[in-house]
Order: structure tokens, then C-alpha cells, then sequence
């Protein structure tokens, strides 16, 4: 990301900011500037041909989404955080970082895996794929798994026995197959059991019209993120919404 694209972060994460009551972030990113997790993440890849990425030499070559992600865990300290989508497993890696210096949460991750012999597990049209031999989340770092619950299969299938499991959740993030049929299934499991001032976040928020619904229909007003690595002519790719204490 060059200084554009820095300023383009900061600036974001100042509306973040905004959306939790004006929290002080910037520390936060100062911990990313010095984590180890790039260093990790250089460790794990070096002996994998099909990564096209061996040095990370900024914190933001690893997406403006990680990172405000990163934040807002440090900043609402969940003590659940459910995801679906996990693939290679990096944003894992920042949600189970942020955990670690919080001194508490669990991830739950529910991962259809993609294998490289079998294609795209996915239906909407992203062909990311497993390098041959790897299983979901084979990113994150091993001293960071200890908080880490990782469940294979369909997420309309495996979510309903989680949340009913665990009863309430705080943060859930969508990242699995981006149909409208999938996105709009997980979000109508997974806004009923988050406790009041939990996120939801659903990354690709835009594919279709899934996140805005929800958004209309519980009546918040979402905020936008662009990934700017990937798509940087797109103002708005991953969303956010905070669920309102039962009193506002």
C-alpha cells in the first residue's frame, strides 16, 4: 500500500473510531507496526511455492480489512467471535493476535475447504484455492491456536449447533460463500444471538444485496470499508454494523 493508500487507512479507521464511541485506536495499530505476525506469516510461506508473497515489508500489505479488524478486537475484547470463510486462514491469524494481547476470547471458525484437487468450495465465482497438501487455516501461527476452534462444512449447516451452543456471541464475521442465499442464511442466525453492542461484519458486504437487507431491516446504518489492495477503485467492499443496546 504506498502513502495513499496509508492515509486512506487512517482515514478509515477514524470512522471506525467514530462508531465505538470515539476509541483511541491508533495504539492499536502501533502494536501491528510491531507484531510478529508478519515475521510468522514469512516463516509458515517460505517453503511454499504456490504463495506468491515471501516478505512482507509493511503491516499494510496484509489488507486495510485485517487491520481495522485487528482494532476492533482489541478494542471490544470479545469474549466470542464467530467467522465463516477461512481459506489460508490470515484473518484468523489477526482476530487470534488481537485475542492473545487481550489475555482472553475463543475463535470459532467454520471453514468449507477449497482444495486445490477439488476447486472452489464456494458457488459465488472466487476460485481461491489451498496449495496442494495445505488444510484451512494453515496460516496462523501455531502459538497462537490454543484459542482457536476451527469446524469444516457448510456454514448453514455447522452454525446453528455453535450458536446454539454457545448462546450468545460478540462478534461474527462472514467470509464463506457469497450468495445471497448463504449470506442472507448466516446473518439471520448469527444477529438474534449477538449480545447487544456486539459487530457483525461481512466482508464482499456488496456482492449482493444480503447486507443491505439485513442493515434495513434492523435499521442500522452500516460502515463501508473499500479493500484498497484488491480493489482499489471500489469504495466499499467489507461492512460492519454494531447490534443497539436494548435502552438506545
Amino acid at each position: 500500500m504506498n502513502v495513499t493508500g496509508i492515509e486512506q487507512g487512517s482515514y478509515f479507521l477514524g470512522r471506525l473510531s467514530s462508531v465505538l464511541g470515539g476509541r483511541d485506536l491508533l495504539p492499536y495499530l502501533g502494536e501491528l507496526h510491531e507484531s510478529p505476525l508478519p515475521r510468522q506469516f514469512e516463516e509458515i510461506v517460505a517453503g511454499e511455492p504456490r504463495f506468491e508473497t515471501k516478505r512482507f515489508a509493511s503491516i499494510w500489505q496484509l489488507r486495510l480489512y485485517r487491520i481495522w479488524v485487528y482494532c476492533l478486537v482489541r478494542a471490544l475484547r470479545p469474549r466470542v467471535f464467530v467467522e465463516t470463510g477461512v481459506l489460508h486462514g490470515m484473518t484468523s491469524a489477526f482476530v487470534l493476535e488481537a485475542m492473545r494481547i487481550n489475555g482472553s476470547g475463543r475463535l470459532i471458525s467454520v471453514d468449507l475447504p477449497s482444495y486445490v484437487e477439488t476447486g472452489p468450495a464456494n458457488v459465488d465465482g472466487y476460485t481461491g484455492v489451498l496449495p496442494p497438501g495445505r488444510e484451512p487455516g494453515w496460516l496462523v501461527p501455531p502459538q497462537l491456536r490454543g484459542a482457536w476452534e476451527l469446524l469444516l462444512g457448510p456454514s448453514l449447516e455447522v452454525l446453528p449447533g455453535v450458536l446454539e451452543r454457545e448462546g450468545t456471541i460478540d462478534v461474527f464475521l462472514h467470509d464463506s460463500d457469497h450468495t445471497h442465499e448463504t449470506m442472507s442464511g448466516e446473518f439471520a442466525l448469527a444477529w438474534p444471538v449477538l449480545r447487544d453492542g456486539g459487530a457483525l461484519i461481512a466482508d464482499d458486504s456488496t456482492d449482493n444485496t444480503a447486507f443491505a437487507e439485513l442493515c434495513a431491516r434492523v435499521g442500522r446504518e452500516p460502515l463501508l470499508f473499500p479493500n484498497p489492495n484488491e480493489h482499489p477503485h471500489d469504495e466499499a467492499r467489507c461492512g460492519l454494523i454494531l447490534k443497539p443496546s436494548r435502552s438506545s
